[in-house]
């Protein structure tokens, strides 16, 4: 996951540390209290997850690295996003739809940029009644002020996906637009222009019954709506302070009708202050706040590197915690926050989610989360069930 030029290199630094380490941990244990259950393995860079309550799971793969001349940056068709058969026999891969891949090792250790967010939007009960959105990172512009010569046409675009065949639609091309949101507005951010959309979601808009589709977008630091002709709409901007970058990655609906919108903090969590660093906003959508004060509405603090975020059936806020450090294995957690109480964190993997990058809630309470998602090892990324222990 591209950060920010200035920060990469510490970024890379730690992904090759902490990859090491979580390729030679065992994936499928137990938490406190609940069970950890291989779904689907042999996955490239597995980010975002959706489950579409019908037996399907969709997930985005980053895609493959590669350590090929001419020089550290390249372009693959290896991104992803796949869509799942989900039984009692297991997972069937039902379709696999290609997408652009950047990969990158000018900042030291290799990361792989392409397919992250993915939502599913279901309001009928007919399979093919769902909406499924994919959001890719980065920006043309962006990638095209740091490097030369590189062919590509998807990258930071949003894509519909025809949840029968795969088939990709090309919704908006929101990386642009972002890259020269924040260059005109650099004074925000001493390291504007920039952009890398990451987390998308659809939700029912609470008046007309209509889908609406919000973006985060991670270079930008802003919570956007994408609307019907495509333009991006800026609802909020998340703030940063003089020593870190917010980050933010994701946005979950909760049972309120708001936003709430997590924070990776990456260098304030691993390199200054330590863990814990992370928080959530909250955001309403149909605020009549300027997009500065619509972004500084904390609703809880103390976590560490969000990278996903999902509210459950029973109103429960979940979050990836990709590099919460644990004692009993490599880092990574999921940690559930209740609605009413958002002071209380309670921590569930127990060392056995490493580097997680993705949540969607399943069937009976469960959750589904993609592992080893910052892992650049070839095939290691996987989908793991979190249940309670007594399902």
């Amino acid at each position: 996951m591209e950060i920010r030029n200035s920060t990469r290199a510490l970024m890379a630094s730690a992904l090759a540390l902490i990859a090491v380490i979580a390729a030679n941990s065992p994936v499928g244990a137990s938490g406190a209290g609940w069970t950890i259950t291989p779904v689907v393995s042999g996955l490239e860079g597995p980010r975002g997850v959706a489950f579409d309550g019908r037996g399907n799971l969709y997930v985005s793969e980053t895609g493959k690295y590669f350590d090929i001349a001419p020089g550290p940056f390249g372009v693959s068709r290896t991104g992803k996003v796949d869509r799942f058969r989900l039984s009692e026999s297991g997972a069937r891969l039902v379709w696999s739809t290609a997408f652009d891949s950047l990969y990158d090792s000018a900042h030291g250790a290799p990361e792989v940029l392409g397919p992250e967010g993915i939502t599913t939007f279901c309001p009928g009960s007919a399979a093919d009644s769902c909406q499924v959105r994919m959001i890719e990172s980065e920006s043309r512009d962006g990638v095209n002020a740091t490097t030369k010569g590189l062919s590509f046409s998807q990258i930071g675009h949003l894509y519909a996906l025809n949840p029968e065949t795969g088939k990709p639609t090309d919704k908006s091309d929101i990386g642009d637009q972002q890259y020269a949101w924040t260059a005109a507005h650099a004074s925000l951010w001493e390291e504007f222009p920039d952009s890398n959309p990451y987390g998308v979601l659809m939700t029912r808009d609470g008046k007309t019954g209509k889908p609406r589709t919000f973006v985060i977008d991670a270079g930008a630091n802003t919570v956007l709506e994408v609307m019907n002709n495509g333009t991006a709409r800026v609802i909020a901007f998340i703030p940063n302070d003089p020593i870190r970058d917010s980050t933010p990655t994701c946005a979950a609906v909760g049972p309120d009708g708001a936003l709430y919108v997590g924070t990776l903090d990456f260098v304030a969590n691993l390199f200054v202050f330590g863990p814990g660093q992370s928080h959530v906003y909250r955001v309403d959508p149909d605020t009549n706040e300027d997009f500065i004060t619509a972004g500084t509405h904390v609703w809880a603090s103390g976590l560490t590197t969000l990278t996903a975020c999902t509210f459950d059936r029973s109103g429960n806020f979940w979050a990836t915690e990709m590099f919460q450090p644990n004692s009993a294995g490599p880092p990574g957690d999921l940690v559930r926050i209740p609605f009413a109480n958002p002071s209380v964190h309670q921590h569930v993997g127990g060392g056995s989610l490493p580097l997680p990058g993705g949540v969607t809630p399943g069937p009976g309470g469960t959750l589904y989360v993609s592992v080893n998602s910052a892992n650049t090892a070839p095939g290691s990324g996987k989908i793991v069930r979190v249940a309670p222990a007594e399902d």
